[in-house]
C-alpha cells in the first residue's frame, strides 16, 4: 500500500515540474513561429524590390512566389507536427562536398 502511494507522490511531481517547461518549449516554439513567418515575409518583399530594380522578370517572379508558398505550406506542416527546424537542405543534411574540408582532404 505504501508503495502505491510513492508511486503516485512521484507522478504527482514529476507531471508539477514537466507542465511548465511544456509551456516554456511552447512559448519558445511561437517565438520561432513568428520569426519564420518573419522571414518569410521579408522574402517576398525581397522578390518584388528585384521585379523593380529589373533582376528577374514579374513571370519569373509568379513562378518563384508559387514556389515559395509552396515551401511555407511545407513548413506550416512541420510546424503542426512539432518540427521548428529549418530542415535538411539542398543536400539531405549532408552539406556541401559531404564534408571532406572538415577532414583534412581540402578541396
Amino acid at each position: 500500500m505504501k508503495k502505491w502511494i510513492f508511486v503516485a507522490l512521484a507522478a504527482v511531481v514529476v507531471l508539477a515540474l514537466a507542465v511548465p517547461s511544456a509551456l516554456a518549449l511552447t512559448d519558445k516554439q511561437q517565438e520561432l513561429r513568428a520569426m519564420y513567418g518573419q522571414m518569410h515575409e521579408l522574402r517576398l518583399q525581397i522578390l518584388d524590390k528585384q521585379v523593380e530594380a529589373g533582376l528577374i522578370t514579374a513571370d519569373d517572379a509568379v513562378a518563384m512566389r508559387e514556389r515559395m508558398a509552396e515551401r511555407w505550406e511545407s513548413q506550416e506542416e512541420r510546424f503542426a507536427a512539432g518540427d521548428f527546424t529549418m530542415g535538411r537542405g539542398f543536400m539531405m543534411g549532408n552539406g556541401q562536398g559531404g564534408g571532406r574540408c572538415r577532414q583534412g582532404q581540402g578541396r
